[in-house]
């Protein structure tokens, strides 16, 4: 293999275009939502005429709607004949949970909150990025070290069984996870297990580029249907290759290739995953010469790499980040904090942090504000919905306060806040825009939340515009998220009675 002195580039590269596959799986994931909202909507008509003794299905309503079926086939040059098959099919599948409800009933949770005043203070949940860093580089360091509270869900657990794979000796209880000191961890010639999270596979890639060799990494479905093609890009001059073990497949599992001469320098294009850069400079520290990673300026990465930076400068290591560039140099000296301090995670605390909006009262969340865009982008969302931030050294205080004559909502980086957006501009009972919803597929669960909520509004391409009116609610429905059952709940406080 040819070694690598540098890997530089002339000019910015353009932003690499979504694959063939990729753009196949979002748009299903937007058909499966949007059906999910037709069977809705066509169930619930079908269930009145159910309950006055007629047919489930309207002849004269599934006329008028197939109208638009042939207008639009004609301009989408799509057969007629076939669209009619897809057509009585939708309606089928709409009737048949009507005409034979579902036997197996699942919990429902009807939300009816105390209409009083809130008055909680508590310890937040951890960074879920930080957490990560942190465990990581306890188990790559063999650190004797106790984290907490952390948010220990199925990505740290999984990060943590992964990482004991490779020699870690790391364990959790409750909201705690524990390192106990060893000798680091070592990749070659093992095979590790990445769940389904993609940052785990980014962090045994990194730590296992150090040693000539090669390992194996296998993964869930999700990280099975991957498309780990973007990652050659950096891979290659840092002396390795990744290669897939199923042919018709670009995911997991993998055989990661290590030939050892690895650049001291290279060069990323905006096509390349943010978290992957992360996980490198997170390890860059145990490669022979460092690393030094350089972008345009404005790269939308830069923010991790500066949550990457802090962790490194606080274990000794003297990592920098300027506009177009993170360095981190080779070292063995490095010291891990025996309880390191992760700071707050900023999306599901705002979430929290927005109840005073709906109740009145306040919420204080101990633990450490962070510093970065998420963050600021947060309070933004919590300031536009009327919200009152009070922040200290080691807590966060939220009450209600006035929202603004014109409320209008830009998530910018702070986008699994959407949902909970909805929910401030309805409580602001006046027309309020939302805008900047990149995520095709929430934005339509967001349609279908305000559909069921029986709440108006008027859409563009990328944005809403939410209008006042009284809230319903007919039936229990399935969150797609958590902050969409994080939204419900607030706004039980509107409109109690509000089932998940």
């Amino acid at each position: 293999m040819p070694e690598y002195k540098k890997f530089e580039r002339s000019g910015g590269a353009a932003p690499r275009r979504q694959s063939l596959l990729d753009e196949i799986k979002e748009l299903d994931a937007r058909l499966l939502s949007l059906v999910s909202r037709r069977n809705y909507l066509m169930g619930k008509a079908a269930s009145k005429r159910k309950q006055k003794g007629l047919p489930l299905g309207d002849p004269d309503m599934e006329r008028r709607i197939f109208e638009t079926w042939t207008t639009e086939a004609g301009h989408k040059k799509f057969d007629v004949k076939t669209a009619r098959r897809v057509f009585e099919q939708l309606n089928n599948l709409a009737y048949a949970g009507v005409a034979k409800p579902e036997t197996r009933r699942l919990s429902t949770y009807v939300m009816s909150p105390p209409q009083k005043p809130v008055d909680v203070t508590f310890d937040g949940p951890g960074s879920l990025f930080q957490s990560k860093l942190w465990i990581a580089l306890c188990a790559a360091a063999g650190a004797e070290a106790k984290m907490g509270p952390l948010c220990v869900n199925d990505e740290i657990t999984e990060l943590i069984k992964s990482l004991n794979q490779a020699g870690a000796h790391l364990s959790w209880d409750g909201e705690a996870v524990e390192s106990r000191e060893g000798e680091g961890i070592e990749y070659e010639e093992k095979l590790v297990f990445a769940g389904d999270n993609a940052m785990t596979m980014y962090l045994a890639i990194a730590f296992g580029l150090k040693t000539v060799g090669k390992f194996k990494i296998a993964g869930g479905p999700l990280l099975k249907q991957y498309d780990s093609r973007p990652l050659a890009e950096v891979l290659s001059p840092l002396g390795a290759r990744l290669n897939t073990l199923d042919l018709h497949s670009h995911g997991l599992p993998a055989r990661l290739e290590c030939g050892g001469r690895m650049a001291s320098s290279i060069e990323i294009s905006d096509g390349i995953p943010a978290e992957f850069i992360a996980a490198l400079t997170l390890a860059a520290w145990t490669y022979p010469q460092g690393l030094t990673i350089k972008f345009t300026e404005g790269w939308h990465g830069t923010d991790l790499l500066n949550e990457v930076v802090a962790v490194l400068k606080k274990c000794g290591v003297k990592a920098k980040l300027s506009e177009t560039e993170c360095s981190v140099p080779a070292t063995k000296d490095i010291t891990v904090p025996e309880q390191p301090s992760v700071a707050l995670e900023p999306e599901l605390c705002a979430a929290l942090l927005s109840i005073p909006a709906f109740s009145n009262g306040q919420v204080t969340i101990n633990g450490s504000w962070p510093k970065s865009a998420v963050a600021e982008d947060a309070l933004q969302t919590l300031k536009n919905g009327g919200v009152n931030i009070e922040i200290s050294k080691g807590s966060i205080t939220a009450t209600k306060g006035e929202a603004a004559a014109e409320t209008s909502f830009d998530f910018g980086n702070a986008h699994d806040l959407f949902p909970v957006g909805l929910a401030l501009a309805i409580n602001s009972r006046s027309e309020c825009k939302v805008s900047n919803i990149a995520d095709k597929v929430m934005f339509e669960q967001g349609i279908e939340m305000l559909e069921r909520l029986g709440i108006k509004y008027e859409r563009g391409e990328e944005e809403l515009t939410v209008l006042p009116g009284r809230l319903k609610w007919d039936e229990a429905w399935s969150a797609p998220t958590p902050f969409f059952g994080i939204a419900l709940g607030l706004m039980a406080w509107m409109r109690p009675g509000i089932s998940m």
